[in-house]
């Protein structure tokens, strides 16, 4: 697929049928030119609205014409697009493996979701994920990460009231590393400092022609965490080897109109008017957030140690905040969530070491995760000697994995585990704040 400012271009039937089916694009699709068949014949007229049907009889007789499809970019298949795409980012909070990502979104007070859609609001940006996301679904995916985290810290501090800034901070997150998509280590950043600040500037240089707001490219710019030390007693290892980067100054041309078109509207511009009044403020706080985020995405990705990198971090950031590095406005109440982070970590590998002492493992589950005070026998071995008959246990919803511990449990009756005792010298974490 070849994503262009007016249309999507497939060479193969099959190709097209995966995208209609992946994006669930129904009957959106119209052909700019009609679909002809080797004798001139026209099998689908241009501009027309084309069904499953048709998609299925063109499969049917391939090889009877020539197999290009150029597919209108409408505002209804542009719409359904930024939809999906935006479900897709979504849905890396469920897969990745930086466990505190997930942890941050789990008691967010704010409708995240609509924040990432409407983040995408404009056609170049929706056209620009479409062709990362066909080209380079890992590179996707890492730059989901990266949108989410500074979208996270953002949302943390009770005192951040302002709308529109949780969604330039996911926009400029998510943005700011696409013209490294060709680099082969991209989640690695060059060690020397002065190479980090040339990339950063590059990039956002290179950005300029997606016609952000003026503070999101200046954030990007300057946001590069430079001279730190992580911690000075207990350092990370992170591989400092690493080439040259050349950014990609061409990925973005395809999805450029030449006819100076603009993909904006009103509401987008009075929005911006509002944004600009507060420019100063919005761009310092945008800066932290990215260098927050780029720090912590890198030391995730490239730590020696991934197994405690994200219970560690709480120490890193409080020294580096310590030391003036970030903004205790945003860092303070991140170190907060990462300290909840770490006592949740603490207490479930506590529970998993009682699961551990199951004596035919492994049937013995603690449930409810995370704050179980109960051990069922998930296999119901009967003969069990730790069975406490009388007493079996009700679950009435199943209970899926939890983040990165155990497996799904259905609904069912389950015999009682007299290993639930040792789960009462266990502290259990506060409750976290409802949402409002």
């Amino acid at each position: 697929m070849k994503v262009t400012h007016s249309s999507l271009e497939f060479d193969s039937i099959e190709t097209l049928i995966d995208f209609t089916k992946e994006f669930e694009t129904g009957s959106m699709i119209r052909f700019l030119s009609p679909i002809e068949d080797n004798s001139g014949n026209v099998l689908v007229k241009e501009e027309v609205q084309v069904k499953e049907s048709a998609l299925a009889r063109l499969k049917d007789i391939k090889g009877q014409y020539s197999p290009k499809f150029e597919v209108k970019l409408n505002k209804e298949l542009l719409g359904q697009i930024q939809n999906i795409l935006s479900v897709k980012i979504v849905n890396q909070l469920k897969v990745s493996d930086m466990k505190f990502l997930k942890f941050m979104y789990e008691n967010s007070v704010y409708n995240y979701k609509g924040i990432i859609r409407n983040a995408l609001h404009s056609k170049k940006i929706v056209l620009t994920l479409l062709k990362v996301y066909n080209q380079n679904l890992n590179f996707f995916k890492y730059i989901s990460e990266l949108g989410l985290l500074t979208l996270g810290i953002v949302m943390i501090p009770d005192t951040m009231k302002f709308r529109l800034l949780r969604r330039y901070a996911f926009t400029a997150g998510l943005l700011m590393d696409i013209p490294r998509i060709n680099t082969d280590k991209f989640t690695k950043l060059p060690f020397e400092d002065a190479e980090k600040i040339r990339i950063a500037k590059k990039s956002s240089d290179i950005l300029q022609k997606l016609d952000l707001q003026e503070f999101i490219y200046s954030a990007i710019s300057n946001h590069m965490p430079l001279g730190m030390t992580e911690n000075p007693d207990k350092p990370i290892v992170i591989d400092k080897s690493g080439q040259t980067e050349i950014p990609n100054e061409t990925f973005l041309d395809d999805i450029l109109s030449n006819d100076g078109e603009s993909d904006s509207n009103q509401e987008n511009a009075e929005e911006d008017a509002v944004a600009q009044k507060s420019f100063d403020f919005f761009q310092a706080l945008l800066t932290d957030a990215l260098k927050l985020a780029r720090y912590i995405a890198n030391l995730s990705h490239n730590a020696s140690d991934k197994d405690y990198v994200m219970e560690e971090l709480v120490y890193y950031i409080a020294y580096n905040t310590s030391r003036k590095y970030f903004d205790e406005l945003l860092a303070n109440p991140l170190v907060a969530i990462f300290k909840e982070f770490e006592g949740n970590v603490k207490r479930l590998r506590k529970i998993a070491e009682v699961e551990m002492k199951c004596v035919y493992p492994p049937s013995a589950w603690a449930y409810p995760k995370p704050k179980s005070s109960q051990i069922l026998c998930k296999n119901k071995v009967w003969g069990c000697p730790n069975i406490v008959m009388g007493w079996d246990i009700h679950v009435i919803t199943a209970q899926e994995a939890f983040g990165w511990v155990g497996t799904s449990l259905p609904v069912d009756n389950y015999p009682k585990c007299k290993l639930e005792e040792e789960l009462d010298d266990i502290s259990v974490t506060p409750e976290k704040p409802k949402k409002k």
